[in-house]
């Protein structure tokens, strides 16, 4: 098998779908180094020159699967000014891209995230995973109530780590179940009860004179939160 040159990061990139199309097809029994390089058309010492190990291609598998659920997220915030609306919408649009679209793809994700747990010098890579996950969660929010004119109760860095936890649990009922109504549904359901534990209250005049100093700070926890995820994504890129 004759290989033609490719420029390091164009072989990179295209190791790294192969990796995915054979995790996603054949799970983490499958995805051999061989059966990479099978699904790329390269021989097996182009994967080993690119990778010097399986732990580094399947950690870079991880981390381009990141990229995409970041880009997902930050694409599905919407410009409803409802905040039920907004959130409901972001929720629904994200489920119906990465998981009802390509439910192989969120099977992969999860073996992905649990393998970098258990395996020694990758556990950094599934904490920095839910790390940005909350971040994007809590822009969303942040956003939303932001356009909506109201000012929530609870620390919205809390909501999303309480939202992700029950996405995360409806997730999986739905890898198992493969009811998509009933996984819509219970999403919905989420968000409401979400919004209940938030009691978000109009950010009116009289309330921007009452709680100004604390809507101050918060602007300038939101504007720092969003900063945090702008480096958080490019990180991955």
């Amino acid at each position: 098998m004759t290989t033609q040159y490719v420029k390091a990061d164009v072989r990179r990139r295209q190791l790294v779908a192969a990796a995915r199309a054979v995790l996603t097809r054949d799970g983490m029994s499958g995805g051999t180094l061989r059966a990479v390089a099978a699904e790329a058309g390269v021989p097996l010492g182009t994967v080993h020159y690119v990778f010097a190990s399986k732990e580094q291609l399947l950690r870079a598998v991880l981390e381009d699967v990141i990229e995409e659920i970041a880009q997902a997220f930050l694409a599905s915030a919407g410009e409803a000014t409802d905040l039920e609306s907004a959130m409901r919408g972001s929720a629904q649009r994200v489920f119906s891209q990465l998981v009802e679209a390509d439910t192989g793809g969120q099977i992969m994700q999860y073996e992905l995230t649990m393998w970098a747990l258990r395996t020694p010098g990758m556990a950094d890579i599934a904490r920095q995973q839910y790390e940005l996950y909350n971040e994007l969660i809590t822009a969303n929010w942040t956003r939303a109530a932001d356009r909506a004119g109201v000012t929530l109760a609870v620390p919205v860095e809390q909501l999303a780590r309480l939202f992700l936890a029950g996405a995360d649990g409806l997730i999986l009922q739905y890898l198992t179940t493969r009811n998509t109504d009933r996984a819509k549904a219970d999403l919905d359901l989420l968000v409401v009860q979400m919004l209940r534990y938030a009691a978000p209250q109009p950010d009116d005049d009289r309330v921007e004179q009452v709680t100004g100093p604390r809507r101050s700070a918060g602007r300038r926890h939101s504007a720092q939160r969003e900063g945090a995820v702008s480096q958080l994504v490019d990180g991955h890129q």
